[in-house]
């Protein structure tokens, strides 16, 4: 144990933290690129999803997309083994991240699927009854986003401690982050 704080991390211990980080980077990786689709088809498609049939679709289908991919970062996260013990709290966190993440995407998709039926209301009654739910739908999704938010800074504090547990450059960090975010054309038929 050093002077200050918790014992010194090399050798074989070291060699399992750095190869558990890249292994978490990837699947951290994997989800923001996720996140970044669903938010380019928003910014293209998200306000004409009441008005656009053609656009309520694109937008159900980035919703969908970004709730499948919620569940597979979900999958990935658990597909981590031998999590070494100093990794423990972060790996924690990333769960809890990844789980609030998947709450709010099943409530967005739910959402934008409710906006987008409302394309062709039937009357004044179906109007009122459509915008009342996706006000209360809209609320949840800020909530569950707001939890989402507060996971997400939970874990990246949690990064940082690890890595300060690390001591290793900021060069060999990099190097990994590099090799773990330089995602692959097999992440892209993920689905399939």
């Amino acid at each position: 144990m050093g002077l200050f704080g918790s014992p010194k991390i090399d050798g074989k211990e070291l060699q399992e933290c750095l190869a558990y980080f890249e292994a978490q980077t990837r699947v951290i990786a994997f989800q923001t690129k996720e996140a970044d689709l669903y938010n380019n088809a928003m910014v293209k498609y998200g306000n004409a999803v009441t008005e656009n049939p053609s656009a309520a679709s694109e937008a159900c289908n980035a919703a969908k997309r970004l709730c499948r991919a919620a569940t597979e970062v979900l999958r990935r996260h658990e597909e981590i083994r031998n999590v070494p013990v100093a990794a423990s709290a972060m790996h924690h966190a990333w769960y809890v991240t990844f789980r609030a993440n998947a709450a709010w995407a099943s409530a967005t998709c739910k959402a934008i699927e409710t906006m987008a039926e409302g394309v062709h209301p039937h009357s004044l009654s179906d109007i009122r009854v459509r915008q009342r739910l996706e006000q209360l739908l809209t609320m949840r999704v800020q909530e569950l986003v707001k939890q989402y938010q507060k996971a997400w800074r939970k874990a990246d504090d949690e990064d940082k401690k690890f890595l300060r547990r690390l001591k290793v450059s900021a060069e060999e960090i990099s190097k990994i982050v590099a090799r773990a975010t330089s995602i692959d054309a097999t992440d892209d038929d993920w689905e399939s």
